[in-house]
């Protein structure tokens, strides 16, 4: 292990481009995505998005209890909102942020000749979808891709496009650990969603389950519980619902877009009425009429992030069933940097999905992004308390060189042990 940490302290590569996000401290956003909080379940992000007396419809994935969290989840219940206007006989239309929620709401209700405006608070369209130039190409530093999609609308549009796709497997990344070979993580992580009792507390019942294992089994756990949950749900455990178990992240069938998400974003918002700059602080929808800033509608379709919604003040304030569901969703905690360099230093890995299993736990997870993009280019993703510890009273560059440092110890130690 010595030696191992003298050659890594003797590798220095310095990225030559780098981008951090700051999601969770993003006036607009205030995390990544939704995840469920102790006690809560799909059920609860169903009632979320429950029609409110013919005129106000609350949408976006963290109502989606098929695929929360996912870009065409949002999608999906974007249509899902704008179906509850049509019956309503709406008129005129108010869809707050231009995120996919928004956008397929707006596009599906101007499809049925339904007037519809497209209020959204940044000076850009796609929410959590955002594509930026990095050197020489272009990088998603939000949703980067097409999950679940055999069964994905966005997709679909992709395609129709003839954007470039590339899939990615992420059942078999190349896995290294601080502390030694790592194997055995996915049979130990189905073993733990069997075994666990889902009776008890998140926190309560892992403890317990890893309690009655051997040290190895223990181990192999705990870091399946980091590469599986933690990173995906974005929260510690003891802020998550033994329901977070369940619901599903990567891996299925998964498409990459090289050229970015703004694509298809930009496709699917041609011809629509949006109005940037727009923030929204207020939704009153007393009476037969609903007043959104200064546009009056006779239905409100409200798309903003979860952790946005909880700040808005509604009149009358949201019945009791939507608050309790409130109650029991939370905004994940996920950053992304990506990194840039002259050369590909770092091992191949044949998916081009690297994981990384530190004590505690930092950048989890890694996509080589250099084939799809043609430059040497890595997203890393690091979650839940582990942002914090990497992150505070640190400036963008230093945080993408903590980055590089952890990369730089998953490539020491692939290369130990082959």
């Amino acid at each position: 292990m010595r030696n191992l940490r003298q050659k890594q302290a003797s590798l220095v590569h310095r990225p030559i481009a780098w981008h951090v996000t700051h999601w969770s401290h993003d006036v607009y956003s205030q995390g990544a995505y939704s995840t469920l909080l102790p006690g809560g379940s799909p059920a609860h992000r169903a009632a979320l998005g429950d029609c409110l007396d013919g005129r106000l419809v609350i949408a976006g994935e963290a109502c989606n209890p098929k695929a929360p969290a996912m870009v065409h989840g949002a999608w999906d219940d974007g249509i899902r909102a704008a179906n509850l206007a049509v019956r309503a006989g709406a008129r005129r239309v108010i869809v707050i942020g231009a995120g996919c929620a928004g956008l397929g709401a707006a596009r599906h209700l101007s499809a049925q000749g339904i007037d519809c405006v497209v209020l959204e608070a940044r000076e850009r369209i796609g929410g959590r979808t955002h594509s930026l130039q990095l050197g020489p190409v272009t990088v998603d530093v939000g949703a980067a891709w097409l999950q679940q999609f055999g069964d994905n609308a966005v997709a679909r549009e992709a395609e129709r496009l003839g954007v470039r796709l590339v899939g990615t497997d992420f059942s078999q990344p190349l896995a290294a650990a601080s502390d030694g070979p790592v194997d055995g993580i996915e049979a130990a992580w189905e073993a733990l969603r069997r075994g666990i009792d889902r009776r008890l507390p998140l926190t309560e019942g892992v403890a317990r389950y890893l309690a009655g294992l051997a040290p190895a089994e223990a181990r192999a756990t705990r870091y399946a519980i980091e590469g599986n949950l933690i990173i995906e749900a974005c929260l510690p455990l003891a802020e998550l619902s033994v329901d977070s178990l369940d619901e599903e992240g990567v891996g299925n069938d998964d498409h990459f877009l090289p050229g970015g998400y703004r694509q298809v974003i930009d496709h699917l918002a041609a011809g629509l009425d949006i109005r940037l700059g727009q923030p929204v602080a207020r939704i009153d929808w007393q009476g037969s009429d609903v007043r959104v800033n200064d546009a009056l509608g006779d239905f409100c379709i409200c798309t903003v992030p979860l952790g946005v919604l909880k700040t808005l003040q509604f009149v009358p304030e949201l019945p009791q069933p939507q608050r309790d569901a409130l109650a029991h969703l939370g905004m994940g905690r996920l950053e992304k940097v990506v990194l840039q360099f002259d050369r590909r230093w770092w091992p191949r890995s044949p998916t081009g999905y690297l994981r990384w299993y530190d004590t505690p736990a930092s950048w989890v997870e890694w996509l080589d992004l250099t084939d799809a993009v043609g430059t040497p280019t890595v997203a890393g993703l690091i979650a839940a308390d582990a942002v914090e510890r990497q992150f505070s009273g640190r400036s963008d560059e230093e945080i993408a060189l903590a980055a590089r440092d952890a990369l730089q110890a998953w490539a020491c130690a692939v290369e130990a042990v082959r």
